[in-house]
């Protein structure tokens, strides 16, 4: 059972109606329930690891709070909370590269490059990565006194094993969303359709628009491919179209569902694409990741007794001004480069982390100069500038999209030494029919053309599926209406549909 399947919807109007019909005051059971079962459809290793380290969690968080009354400065606690962030992070990092590793180990005895995997064979369960770190970082915020372990282990366990936000995220923290998880709420009408309306345009994105762009990546990485270099560059953009659907769509249905519930969880995706900075694009993109990353890597290491250290060493050469951002650039380079590899073991994840994190870096370091210029030039406010912002924002994100859907560094920058061949527009119409036929095309220029423009209201207005839901019946229905149609119509099933198709599936 997966998200995309008429099997989850049946199963979520079941626990809806189980959940609004019993008193407030227990209906926190029924998602604790309704995950386990999840889970356990799931694969029987995904609901044993989510309560390993739901009960790892609980126990270790329960140790913490006692240390912390009993001696707040004890330094037990600073080993406990290190062994239990071991344990799970070192847990996680085991599952998701021992196949990469093992690969890399057995080529590298066997002297003929990457062997077969041999050593071990273990299946990743739903969703790892994202209820890692949320686990992780509550006990970072036990240990910091900005969060309590329940008495109720099983409202831990919810809190880890929340089954919508499983397969997508986003990654909570136990203030967001902890408290509202163990206990039960009141049927809010508004609240509920605009939760069925998110999840609808969430089915929308990835069934409408993100699995009929896939045809435009496979195209691109098929083996006898001789693509003209335009339409190389517009497959390109099209898998971060894709991408970006595809993954905030997931996001969409999940907050949707959690809507209905009665339960908020935070913004993952604020229209990354009408960012004018590569600091803002990730400030839009995968917003909770960058929480997590900041709050719990980036800001700690830049107090620390080294990151200290050397920003009192990088003023001494740079002046002190600059030696204090040295660290933070420092620790936004390594922050995404954790990111890249958090992608996967291979050297196009690293090369996507670094490039990032380099970016990122140098626009660290040069951001007073930036700020300088933007107060002394009138040009530099004006909308015309920030158009070029815009397209430059675009040109360097999409220079390392070439990395992030191919498998090797010699396969991507193949790809983008074609895209500045042949630029022939002679046999156009053949070439743009071979990847996709006229009718899917078309579709799909429908798809982007609402969403672009739903983007650019609720960039404008804000929570439209809110706005929505609150206005009158002769708005609300149509809408509800014409995205069930379009997604029963024009949504891509049949022969070859993956089902778990979301691409952070088992990230």
């Amino acid at each position: 059972m997966t998200l995309l399947s008429f099997e989850f919807l049946g199963f979520l109007l079941i626990v809806l109606l189980a959940y609004h019909a019993l008193p407030v005051g227990i209906r926190w059971t029924v998602p604790a329930a309704a995950s386990a079962v999840f889970l356990y459809f799931a694969g029987w290793e995904s609901l044993v690891y989510v309560t390993a380290v739901a009960a790892l969690t609980w126990i270790g968080g329960r140790l913490l709070t006692r240390l912390r009354e009993g001696d707040g400065a004890s330094p037990r606690r600073k080993v406990l909370l290190g062994v239990l962030l071991a344990l799970e992070m070192g847990a996680m990092m085991t599952i998701k590269y021992q196949p990469a590793a093992a690969a890399w180990l057995n080529g590298l005895i066997s002297g003929e490059g990457s062997g077969p995997l041999s050593v071990w064979d273990l299946a990743v369960p739903l969703g790892l990565s994202y209820y890692t770190f949320q686990s992780a970082g509550f006990l970072i915020d036990i240990y910091r006194g900005k969060a309590s372990v329940p008495k109720n282990p099983v409202k831990t366990w919810l809190f880890i094993g929340w089954f919508p936000q499983l397969t997508q995220g986003p990654i909570s923290s136990w203030r967001e969303v902890g408290g509202a998880l163990s206990q039960g709420h009141r049927f809010d009408p508004d609240r509920f359709v605009s939760g069925f309306l998110l999840m609808l345009w969430g089915y929308f994105k990835k069934l409408v628009i993100a699995d009929r762009l896939a045809k435009t990546t496979q195209a691109v990485l098929a083996e006898d491919a001789a693509l003209p270099g335009w339409l190389i560059l517009g497959c390109v953009i099209l898998y971060a179209v894709r991408l970006y659907a595809g993954f905030s769509g997931g996001i969409d249905l999940v907050r949707g569902v959690s809507r209905m519930f009665g339960i908020e969880l935070p913004e993952n995706f604020r229209r990354p694409f009408f960012a004018v900075s590569v600091a803002e694009y990730w400030r839009r993109w995968h917003i909770t990741l960058g929480v997590w990353f900041r709050t719990y890597v980036l800001y700690p290491f830049t107090v620390s007794g080294p990151g200290l250290s050397l920003g009192k060493k990088a003023g001494r050469v740079f002046g002190e001004k600059t030696g204090r951002l040295v660290p933070t650039a420092l620790g936004v380079f390594l922050v995404f480069l954790l990111i890249g590899i958090w992608h996967g073991a291979s050297w196009n994840a690293v090369i996507y982390g670094a490039y990032f994190g380099a970016v990122m870096a140098f626009s660290t370091l040069m951001g007073p100069v930036w700020k300088r210029m933007n107060k002394r030039s009138k040009a530099l406010k004006t909308k015309g500038f920030d158009t070029l912002r815009l397209v430059r924002t675009w040109a360097i994100v999409l220079l390392i999209q070439y990395f992030a859907f191919t498998d090797t560094p010699g396969q991507a920058l193949g790809l983008l030494r074609d895209t500045f061949g042949n630029w022939s527009f002679a046999a156009f119409a053949q070439q743009v029919g071979a990847v996709m036929p006229a009718l899917e095309w078309l579709i799909a220029g429908i798809g982007l053309a609402v969403l672009l423009t739903v983007d650019i209201i609720c960039e404008k207005k804000g929570d439209l599926c809110g706005k929505i839901a609150r206005g009158p019946v002769a708005l609300r229905w149509p809408v509800m209406l014409a995205l069930i149609a379009a997604i029963l119509v024009f949504g891509c099933y049949g022969e070859g549909f993956d089902k778990t198709a979301f691409i952070y599936n088992r990230f």
